[in-house]
């Protein structure tokens, strides 16, 4: 990831996610990979995709504890955690309908992750398009 890239990511997850202490790193060794701290504490990966052209960027962390079915209970558990890990007041996660493994994050109405149910946990993915770092 070039030092724009960093930059452009970094202050689309401040302004997505709300949370000023989320700092982007490249990885030296591999440029198709990335890190995203918090604070200075590792929090989730990044992976660089440059299939057709287009640059989309994979966030992904994990939430190590024993994953339960997706039911309103657990929504709202997940939900209350990712509020005080991110501080992100306006996040909320939605059942996907018939989808039961796994849910939506919205930062107010906007769909920005998904939450999957992980063998030893939940996997949060947020993917970022090019585009979607146009004017930040």
């Amino acid at each position: 990831m070039s030092p724009s890239e960093v930059k452009k990511l970094q202050a689309y997850l401040h302004k997505t996610l709300g949370n000023r202490t989320l700092i982007v790193r490249a990885n030296p060794k591999n440029p198709k990979k990335g890190e995203v701290l918090m604070g200075e504490r590792p929090f989730a990966t990044i992976d660089v995709d440059t299939e057709d052209g287009d640059t989309s960027y994979q966030v992904e962390w994990k939430i190590k504890e024993k994953p339960q079915p997706l039911s309103a209970h657990e929504l709202v558990r997940i939900q209350t955690f990712l509020r005080e890990t991110l501080g992100a007041k306006t996040l909320s996660v939605r059942a996907r309908g018939r989808i039961k493994d796994s849910a939506e994050v919205f930062i107010g109405e906007e769909s920005v992750a998904l939450v999957n149910v992980d063998g030893d946990g939940y996997q949060v993915q947020m993917a970022i398009l090019d585009i979607d770092l146009d004017g930040v």
